[in-house]
């Protein structure tokens, strides 16, 4: 009888305290108005909805649509670096290293008689808190082959969009070997 009686106070006293839904309606304030959009404000999910359904990964939204991916910018980088195309190689980054010892990717740069590189990629990780976000972290399995063996390394390469927006750039690396 006691529960009976304490379950039905239960149940009243929710009931009382429960807001209907005009009540809902009048505790909320009415949404302020947008502001001009700007480049540099991150996106709200309504627009990343919204570019989920033009076809657009939110992830790389920060860059123009059709714009290079940043697994695309890693494997050209790879094949120039293949190829010694020190030009090219120093474009892909936002600020070139003005020595190769010093870079980030030094261990890859400097490996002599490369004969093959092959980068594999994982999706990539957003390292801010900007929507779409503007420094994306891909990680990376590379494996070269040169004269003296087969070397292996592991690691990420950050990527930012290009002033231009129409692709992505390397903002800083690490690479470790990886032994067999």
């Amino acid at each position: 009888m006691r529960s009976a009686l304490l379950l039905m106070m239960t149940v009243t006293l929710l009931g009382c305290s429960r807001q209907t839904p005009s009540d809902e309606a009048a505790a909320v304030p009415p949404p302020a108005e947008a502001p001009a959009a700007d480049a540099g404000r991150p996106v709200a999910s309504h627009e990343a909805d919204s570019l989920a359904s033009q076809g657009i990964d939110p992830l790389y939204g920060a860059v123009a649509a059709g714009g290079e991916a940043p697994s695309l910018l890693l494997n050209r980088y790879v094949r120039d670096l293949l190829n010694r195309n020190k030009a090219s190689v120093d474009a892909a980054w936002a600020i070139a290293p003005p020595d190769a010892r010093r870079a980030d990717d030094a261990a890859l740069r400097l490996l002599p008689d490369v004969r093959n590189l092959r980068l594999d990629s994982d999706a990539a990780v957003p390292r801010d808190e900007q929507q779409p976000p503007r420094l994306l972290e891909v990680p990376v399995r590379i494996r070269a082959t040169t004269g003296e063996g087969v070397f292996r390394y592991h690691g990420w390469y950050r990527v930012q969009p290009r002033a231009d927006g129409q692709g992505w750039q390397i903002q800083s690396a690490q690479l470790q070997p990886t032994l067999d």
